[in-house]
């Protein structure tokens, strides 16, 4: 999905006013598809069973409509009643990364290219969120990561999730552009007035039923922009702007 040319002249001249920008961890910064979303489900689905007690063989329905209503595992279990010690279920379920996460030394060039300030914002928590970033060899390209402990009973896209996150940081979301694999998180973020940036996935498809062909040329009021990938030849095909210092 590329802009109109009347979208791509707006969207020129909002980017070149963009001071922040908010990159999502999983699915963004790295491909869902290497695997690691999946092992992390399992080792969901395997603290559920060996640390609540839930027959295996039910793990995955319950945890679905859960997950459907909060968008994020902890909080939908949390809902489901369940009750846990939070540091050991972040310890158990990000395990492992070490076998999925690669650096990319693409990602690490587009990142080092773009001036304005740069926050990881994720429904995982800042542990572990840095040493997935550490693995990526990304930690020094962010001010920070905005994560599950400063959110606190939110998550993205609760609206109360972003706003504390503008707050934060002071600005604008008119001076702000998000980078997602989510368009439920995007919508939120576009409702804000925020320039938002889709990264293709699989995630995209899951939310919307969507197949891989189907989704092809798929247009949606909350995206700016699709790009592969955060790499520069993508940002320069669609959001050349962003290479730019922001005017004053």
């Amino acid at each position: 999905m590329q802009p109109t040319n009347l979208a791509s002249t707006a969207l020129a001249h909002a980017s070149a006013c963009i001071e922040t920008l908010l990159f999502d961890l999983d699915g963004t910064l790295y491909p869902i598809e290497n695997g690691y979303e999946d092992h992390v489900r399992e080792n969901i689905f395997e603290f559920m069973h060996s640390r609540l007690g839930v027959p295996r063989d039910q793990c995955k329905a319950i945890w679905r409509p859960l997950f459907a209503k909060t968008n994020q595992s902890l909080k939908g279990l949390r809902v489901g009643g369940y009750i846990f010690d939070t540091d050991e279920y972040w310890d158990f379920i990000r395990s492992g990364r070490e076998d999925y996460l690669k650096p990319d030394p693409k990602v690490r060039e587009c990142l080092l290219a773009l001036p304005q300030k740069k926050w990881v914002f994720t429904n995982c928590n800042e542990k572990h969120a840095k040493l997935a970033l550490e693995t990526l060899q990304l930690q020094d390209c962010f001010e920070g990561v905005f994560g599950a402990d400063f959110m606190g009973p939110h998550a993205k896209p609760d609206a109360e999730a972003f706003q504390k996150v503008i707050a934060h940081t002071g600005a604008s979301p008119l001076a702000t552009a998000m980078f997602e694999d989510s368009l439920r998180n995007l919508r939120q973020a576009k409702s804000l007035g925020m320039t938002t940036v889709l990264i293709q996935s699989k995630t995209m498809l899951e939310e919307t039923g969507y197949t891989l062909e189907s989704a092809k040329g798929l247009q949606d009021a909350a995206v700016d922009v699709t790009i592969a990938a955060p790499y520069l030849s993508e940002l320069q095909a669609g959001l050349r702007n962003l290479l730019r210092p922001a005017t004053k």
